[in-house]
């Protein structure tokens, strides 16, 4: 999976220019990625309650709650931050704290892994402002961290997720909100969760984190210029989703990259007042 992150990354920066700058970074970091063998913590689920859970709208795991291979998490986290405080960026300094932080104390690495899972944004921009850090640069890199672990776990649980059924707008393996959405070449809708990747089909005519399905309430906006790309919003809830069209491209890239490809996107919406 991590291989086929790489080689996408290196052919969308050829592509698409204008993302080069964002993808050619995150480049650095899907090698790494590319070189982890986590291990997977396999946990027994009881066939009855699964079905239960999924019966009742729950997902197999809660994202807090994923028996994830934190020790490779962790090595994967120093990788990340030995290589970009050697970097000309204007946050080398904060990385380099980073760095000298989760060296001195295997805790503290854990610890902001639980802040990640448990999305807690307060606890994020606390530990952020302690390093000079921008709190999204350091969950960003910690989620990246954790994403071989999380991916190999989906994988090994993949059998087990019906992901055609499951018409809730949080994802069925993790519980995680979506991050970007697409159409397939047949228009169908799907929701590609932000935490563990996976994508479950979805209603076209419905809001995601609110569930509003009254067409009056629900929206759209193109991009000038872009043909494939647009932002879905719900004025119920004031929140948006990007939406890749992939009958539009030959071949869209992975979701993840198409999500960093096009944060323009998330500038325009939140211009528009969602979020």
């Amino acid at each position: 999976m991590a291989d086929e992150l790489l080689k996408e990354t290196e052919r969308l920066i050829k592509e698409r220019p204008l993302a080069g700058e964002v993808l050619g970074a995150f480049k650095d970091l899907a090698a790494l990625m590319a070189e982890e063998a986590p291990e997977i913590n396999e946990t027994s689920v009881d066939k009855r309650l699964q079905d239960i859970k999924r019966e009742e709208g729950f997902p197999l795991f809660s994202r807090a709650d994923l028996p994830l291979d934190l020790d490779s998490a962790a090595e994967l986290l120093q990788k990340f931050l030995t290589i970009l405080q050697t970097r000309e960026r204007p946050d080398r300094e904060g990385l380099q704290a980073a760095l000298l932080a989760c060296t001195k104390d295997d805790a503290w690495s854990r610890n902001l892994f639980s802040m990640v899972l448990r999305n807690d944004e307060d606890a994020l921009v606390h530990i952020a402002d302690g390093l000079d850090l921008e709190a999204q640069s350091l969950q960003f890199l910690a989620q990246m961290a954790l994403t071989p672990s999380i991916q190999a776990l989906r994988d090994f649980y993949a059998p087990q997720i019906d992901t055609d059924t499951w018409d809730h707008g949080y994802c069925p393996f993790c519980g995680s909100l979506p991050s970007i959405s697409f159409f397939d070449k047949a228009g169908k809708r799907y929701m590609h969760c932000e935490l563990c990747g996976l994508e479950w089909r979805f209603p076209r005519l419905k809001c995601p984190f609110c569930s509003n399905d009254d067409h009056k309430n629900l929206g759209y906006f193109d991009v000038e210029n872009q043909e494939g790309f647009r932002v879905d919003f719900c004025r119920q809830c004031g929140r948006y989703i990007k939406v890749v069209d992939k009958r539009v491209f030959e071949k869209a890239g992975p979701m993840e990259l198409e999500n960093l490809a096009t944060l323009h996107l998330d500038v325009l919406a939140a211009k528009e007042g969602f979020k």
